[in-house]
């Protein structure tokens, strides 16, 4: 099994909210590279808008935790130093499975987005067979999948998709995904500038119609050197 994990905090933006400060970037880059080989296997530090985005995989969720305490108390003290005024608010994102041959993975990073961004995305990806028609085509799909609500509901979907619409729009988060057959598909966080993690590939909708799907609803997908929001929270 392989946890990947998806770290986003607020240090203090240069400037503020605009964009992360690329010594607490580099900071984070190198304390995770340092760690390659021990707690976790392989990463990737950037940053969305002025958060901090790290990207990383581990043998378990146990040695994510600590690695995440120690970053976070580092790039503090390095945001300090520069005098950046920032929240200090991380949120974590964590997704554990068996990897598969070729193993796709998508992680969305979000700037000036609300904690609901994800819900609608995720309906269409996995519960729209117009959005994602490998929900009618793929054998391993056509069971449905299962959403889990940050207030623990469960909704199994194709039946349970109107129930599942009503609970978003009363204003919960859809926060993990999986197939009927308890597979992880995907993770959501619950904060102020979300992430999203998602398998694609055999058994899950593939690249073209994930990325497409999150590419609405207000959302404008850029490169990363662009990611900066332009309107307030």
């Amino acid at each position: 099994m392989i946890t990947l994990t998806v770290l986003t905090a607020d240090f203090g933006g240069f400037p503020a909210g605009l964009r992360a400060h690329p010594l607490v970037v580099e900071k984070a880059a190198k304390l995770l590279r340092a760690e390659h080989g021990k707690r976790i296997i392989d990463s990737f530090t950037t940053r969305a808008g002025g958060r901090l985005a790290c990207v990383f995989t581990s043998a378990g969720e146990d040695g994510a935790v600590c690695v995440v305490d120690d970053l976070c108390a580092a790039c503090r003290i390095v945001s300090g130093e520069i005098g950046l005024s920032g929240s200090g608010g991380a949120e974590t994102v964590s997704l554990t499975f068996e990897e598969r041959p070729g193993e796709a993975v998508l992680v969305f990073l979000s700037a000036g987005a609300a904690p609901n961004v994800w819900g609608m995305p995720l309906c269409r990806i996995f519960a729209d067979p117009f959005t994602s028609p490998a929900l009618v085509r793929e054998p391993l799909m056509c069971g449905g999948f299962s959403f889990t609500c940050d207030d623990g509901s469960v909704f199994a979907t194709p039946a349970g998709i109107c129930g599942l619409l009503r609970h978003l729009e009363g204003g919960r988060l859809p926060v993990r995904v999986e197939r009927q057959d308890r597979l992880p598909a995907a993770a959501a966080g619950r904060g102020p500038d979300p992430a999203l993690i998602l398998r694609a590939g055999k058994g899950m909708p593939v690249v073209g119609e994930a990325i497409a799907a999150a590419a609405g609803n207000g959302l404008l997908p850029v490169s990363l050197c662009d990611m900066s929001p332009i309107c307030p929270k």
